[in-house]
């Protein structure tokens, strides 16, 4: 949380009511007083979280009160390939359309953001809630935001992010959610397929995973969001996504294991040959060793040739 120039470290319990005490103050009603700038690098669990958030907030047309933002740049591709890779740099620009985000016609083309600019920049914004955790820009040019909340039109700013962006630096609350490394989390390919993308790392420190941020937010506002549990959150998810998308909840995530694991599950005969070629090599390298022709020195010890 800011305090003063400053953003001071501050425990959840501590954060959450200021947060809802800082929304309920800039306004929850239709007139746009509070938006949301979501990233296409959003999961579906925490999209269809956050399209409740506002729904319940915000009422039916509520969802008018989101942004999602991209980034899109044509590929270099060889002449006559048959995969095209897509112009857009996001993985769920597909995932957002189907939760009833408008996202545009989906030809690549990066989002108009000229009527939220304007708003932002004429005052009639009171708070903005973005959701970030893609990579760094990868919601675009954000610098006229930076502005706007250091030079007054925006009164207040939160980020939801994985990193200390220059915009995560001008807010006022900062949320550490979680990069999708963190997380097992689906998204909507470009074939509008969905796919299911394993955790592969355990989130930092105090970081949570950016469903259960929103989910929590929105209890302490008042709202029935009842998620505990992220297979509750695609559980419910599957309901809402449209066909074939709506056994989203039976996706199965893997979880990484150690490389031990893997050689003794794998196939007999490749172990065996693995174990024979290197069956005389010694298990420790570059201890001391008594060297032929000399007192003592340290070496490694060489390889035997195979054969």
């Amino acid at each position: 949380m800011r305090s003063g120039a400053a953003l001071e470290a501050a425990a959840w319990h501590d954060v959450q009511p200021r947060l809802r005490d800082r929304l309920q103050e800039a306004g929850s009603g239709p007139d746009g007083a509070v938006r949301f700038l979501a990233s296409a690098h959003a999961s579906a669990e925490e999209l269809f979280v956050l399209r409740q958030l506002v729904e319940g907030l915000l009422g039916g047309d509520g969802l008018g009160a989101v942004t999602i933002a991209w980034t899109s740049a044509e590929k270099p591709q060889p002449p006559g390939t048959r995969f095209k890779v897509p112009p857009t740099d996001a993985p769920n620009v597909n995932g957002a359309r189907d939760l009833g985000f408008a996202v545009g016609k989906g030809n690549g083309a990066p989002p108009d953001l000229s009527s939220f600019r304007s708003a932002i920049e004429g005052g009639r914004v009171k708070a903005l809630y973005v959701l970030d955790p893609g990579p760094a820009g990868s919601l675009g040019d954000v610098s006229w935001l930076i502005t706007a909340r250091r030079s007054g039109p925006l009164p207040l700013l939160i980020v939801q992010g994985v990193l200390m962006t220059e915009l995560a630096a001008a807010a006022d609350i900062v949320l550490p959610g979680t990069a999708y490394v963190e997380k097992d989390a689906i998204y909507t390919n470009d074939q509008g397929r969905v796919q299911g993308a394993s955790r592969a790392i355990a989130p930092p420190g105090d970081a949570r995973e950016d469903w259960q941020i929103l989910a929590t937010l929105g209890r302490a506002l008042g709202l029935t969001l009842p998620y505990r549990t992220v297979d509750e959150v695609r559980r419910a998810l599957a309901s809402a996504l449209p066909a074939p998308s709506a056994d989203a909840d039976r996706l199965a995530f893997t979880r990484p294991v150690p490389a031990q694991n893997w050689l003794q599950a794998s196939n007999p005969s490749e172990r065996w040959k693995w174990d024979f070629l290197y069956q005389d090599v010694p298990p420790v390298k570059g201890h001391n060793v008594q060297m032929e022709g000399s007192a003592s020195a340290s070496s490694y010890i060489p390889l035997k040739p195979v054969g």
